[in-house]
């Protein structure tokens, strides 16, 4: 169901009553964002998403972070790795009037699972579980991007309009949706810049049915490049994954079709050879030998 105009949170352009709207350009910001990761998370639930998608940071990954600051004076690098542990070497890093010397300072090692530090320095190991408990708790401002990004992955489409990206359409449909976002970035000290697109302006619809079949165009360029590196080693559950990308991309095409305008023709041709090369790859590694039945497409 498309939203109306009337449930939308305020935009920066005054709109005359009843005006259609094609969608919202948008661009956000984490600059500067600093936050604990209890408070994502209750950023997220308060506005009625999926708390899931701010996933705890696993030892291994903060520690990199924490090396960060523990490296001002010396040189950190992994050394071993087993099923339990990690093993960095410190070596300590000095100026010798015209040269640089290294001398070996300690051997630390990380519990992967529980995030314990051990080393023979007690003030080093001290310094780094600090360290490390700090990278653990925080979030920073692009961790809070990539959180946005895979909600919108998970809940809406985001079509770029400019090479770079940062800036993007999305539909009118998903205005609900956006509102929870900026409701999530609000309280995280973040922003959601938010541009009402009316329909019926020349250049705004050109510009829209632009981003969206640019948009689509590149969703089908890699469906199709991803067939191309399937082989006798890929799993069916990859192939199933695939013919599924494909048919919610045809559904996106009909959903989309008044945007894209006389640009869906040939998205549709398109689409219908990245079937067909999934097709013909799949029958290809059934035969032969005789394989099992691999997803419809």
């Amino acid at each position: 169901m498309v939203a109306t105009s009337a449930a939308r949170s305020p935009v920066p352009l005054s709109l005359p009553a009843g005006t259609r709207l094609l969608g919202e350009v948008i661009a956000w910001t984490c600059s500067g964002v600093a936050v604990t990761h209890p408070a994502l998370v209750d950023a997220l639930s308060t506005a009625g998403l999926d708390p899931a998608v701010a996933r705890e940071l696993a030892p291994r990954h903060a520690f990199a972070r924490a090396c960060q600051k523990l490296s001002a004076a010396r040189v950190i690098r992994r050394v071993a790795e087993d099923a339990a542990t990690l093993t960095f070497q410190f070596t300590q890093e000095t100026r010798a009037t015209d040269r640089l010397e290294y001398t070996l300072e300690t051997m630390l090692t990380l519990d992967k699972q529980t995030g314990r530090v051990t080393c023979d320095l007690p003030g080093l190991a001290t310094l780094a579980q600090e360290e490390l408990d700090r990278a653990v708790a925080a979030r920073t401002g692009a961790d809070v991007t990539r959180v946005v990004q895979k909600l919108f992955e998970r809940h809406a489409d985001l079509f770029p309009v400019r090479p770079q990206g940062g800036v993007y359409f999305v539909p009118d449909r998903h205005t609900a949706f956006v509102d929870r976002v900026q409701a999530v970035l609000g309280k995280l000290g973040g922003q959601v810049l938010r541009f009402p697109v009316p329909a019926g302006t020349a250049e705004g619809d050109r510009s829209v049915k632009d981003a969206v079949a640019a948009g689509l165009a590149a969703v089908i360029a890699e469906h199709r490049q991803a067939v191309t590196q399937f082989g006798p080693d890929t799993r069916d559950g990859t192939v199933e994954r695939a013919a599924g990308k494909i048919r919610s991309t045809q559904f996106k095409l009909a959903a989309y079709a008044e945007y894209l305008a006389d640009a869906k023709a040939g998205l549709d041709r398109e689409l219908a050879t990245a079937r067909a090369e999934l097709r013909a790859k799949i029958e290809h590694l059934a035969d032969p030998p005789a394989g099992p039945a691999r997803a419809a497409v």
